[in-house]
């Protein structure tokens, strides 16, 4: 598992990590109305548990790969072209 340091991170980082309320559930972080991460408690899940959110993990990381190598490069670089162009113009 990867670790993210926050220590040396901006105040604002640090305020938002510690306004999280997280419950035993745990939150999901949304960006642009996708969950890009979910944070639960440390220790909340067992061994077996931990093994299974990870095989679940791999095989949707699998699936997006999968995804992607079907785009021809062309497809791929006109949708970084239009999402840089929706950024660019949302400053």
């Amino acid at each position: 598992m990867k670790r993210v340091n926050v220590d040396s991170a901006a105040p604002e980082v640090k305020k938002f990590i510690r306004s999280l309320a997280i419950d035993a559930n745990g939150v999901e972080v949304t960006l642009g109305g996708n969950v890009v991460c979910k944070i639960i408690p440390p220790g909340q899940l067992s061994d077996s548990e931990k093994a299974a959110q990870l095989g679940v993990v791999r095989r949707l990381l699998g699936e997006s790969r999968a995804n992607s190598k079907r785009m021809p490069a062309a497809a791929v670089e006109r949708k970084i072209r239009n999402a840089l162009k929706t950024v660019r113009e949302g400053r």
